[in-house]
């Protein structure tokens, strides 16, 4: 489906276009009413999400001139807001909204968009790859197969095929078993299943007017999924083909609930950094790795300072977006071999593997800088660092470097906040924690590393 969001914060307009696309959507981004508006115009859309406060326009008159529009009279509309308001939802209903949807729980809506959204009415979609050296059987098939709304590459040669295979994304392979060239048909199903194993789930359709038990069964051996005798039924193969494309989508849709598990499990939804669940598969890992081979590794461990005040002062929701902007920060920044996590709440987790404990105090020490100047939500945000790192010649485990991290975390509260603290592994004596209340002393100060 195509889902167009419209709101006003650029934070929230990047965490729901990832969270549209998570529920295997595509989304449609906009700042304000006027801009939707065009959006709703350029684009066959089929569901529209729009905030009740928008920076032109209120969300009810949003959905009135959507209403005015030709391409928005039956597109389904929902209201997105913060407050459990009736009158706010008969006005929203008067002006024609589909539903009212609550603001903090956007990501169930996206989940089941399907029971909102406009049913478009479509064929067959997918390109097929045929190979067919007969120019009167290869007019018929191809009619048959564009009429199902398939687009169709067709080759008179195996060989052809074989070699345009790679450099194309196929839904099916359609191939009779006798063709002029150096390779049958038999041949290119051996070949695609050889040298393709990771494509086993793309149907082959095998085709002959040679109806041969024998020949059939040796096919199937080889590996196609259904066969058609020539001369062809054209509603025979309607069913054929359109049943191999329905059981291929289901088993890519099957595929894509599993990984959309395994995000869930393991991606914190909110940020999009993983969650502390990746913990022990990326400790064991790294860890292994780094006392077998005597390398460095360190963790950066952070709390964001009074966030609990945020919350309190400013709203769970703008505290959602400080997060949020603190995610991105630790997504973007850094080296590809760094894990990023949310270990909890207002907690987060960098992994460095291969950095000693100076290089991560001074990454530590660059993003305390870059969180100042992030400016989240338009709040000044800091944050409390712990650092710590594997020493030489001694093999360490991740509850002994968190440990140590935590109490240097501890440490830089401690000592006023918004400052980077680094701790040797055998330094483990924990300071008093501080109360997130404490204010703030002399920020921007940092204590080097040991040694």
């Amino acid at each position: 489906m195509k889902i167009l969001v419209v709101d006003r914060s650029r934070v929230f307009r990047a965490l729901w276009s990832r969270m549209v696309l998570a529920a295997g959507h595509k989304p449609i981004m906009a700042s304000s009413g006027a801009e939707g508006l065009a959006r709703i115009a350029e684009n066959d859309l089929e569901l529209v999400c729009a905030s009740i406060t928008l920076p032109d326009m209120s969300g009810t008159e949003f959905c009135r001139q959507v209403r005015a529009q030709a391409s928005g009279h039956d597109l389904p509309l929902i209201l997105l807001t913060t407050q459990q308001d009736h009158e706010i939802r008969r006005e929203a209903f008067e002006a024609g909204a589909t539903d009212v949807h609550d603001k903090t729980n956007i990501r169930d809506l996206f989940h089941q968009a399907a029971r909102y959204g406009r049913p478009v009415e479509h064929a067959h979609e997918g390109h097929v790859l045929y190979v067919e050296d007969s120019p009167t059987v290869a007019r018929v098939m191809t009619r048959i197969l564009e009429g199902m709304g398939l687009e169709v590459a067709h080759f008179r040669s195996a060989a052809d095929a074989l070699d345009a295979f790679d450099q194309g994304n196929w839904d099916l392979v359609l191939s009779d078993i006798l063709v002029e060239g150096e390779i049958s048909g038999m041949g290119l199903v051996s070949r695609l299943r050889q040298q393709f194993p990771d494509k086993t789930s793309l149907p082959i359709v095998a085709m002959s007017g040679m109806d041969d038990q024998n020949r059939r069964a040796e096919l199937f051996r080889l590996g196609v999924n259904d066969f058609v005798t020539k001369p062809v039924l054209e509603d025979e193969v309607r069913a054929r083909i359109g049943n191999l494309l329905a059981n291929k989508r289901l088993f890519e849709e099957v595929q894509s609930q599993r990984k959309k598990l395994y995000d869930m499990a393991m991606i914190d939804p909110l940020t999009g950094l993983r969650n502390r669940n990746v913990l022990a598969e990326c400790a064991a890992r790294f860890f292994t790795e780094a006392n077998r081979a005597d390398m460095p590794l360190s963790l950066i461990l952070l709390d964001i300072d009074h966030f609990k005040k945020i919350n309190d002062t400013h709203g769970h929701l703008l505290g959602d977006e400080v997060l949020v902007g603190v995610g991105e920060l630790l997504r973007t920044t850094g080296r590809e071999s760094d894990v990023a996590l949310r270990f909890g709440g207002e907690e987060f987790l960098l992994v460095l593997p291969e950095c000693d404990l100076f290089d991560a105090h001074t990454r530590a020490e660059e993003l305390r800088q870059q969180l100042r100047e992030l400016r989240p939500a338009g709040l000044t945000i800091t944050a409390s660092f712990g650092v710590t790192s594997r020493p030489s010649g001694r093999d360490v485990s991740m509850n002994d470097l968190f440990r140590v991290a935590d109490q240097a975390v501890y440490q830089a509260k401690n000592e006023g906040r918004d400052r980077v603290v680094s701790r040797a592994l055998d330094d483990a004596t924990a300071p008093t924690p501080a109360q997130d209340d404490t204010p703030a002393e002399n920020p921007g100060t940092s204590v080097q590393p040991a040694g």
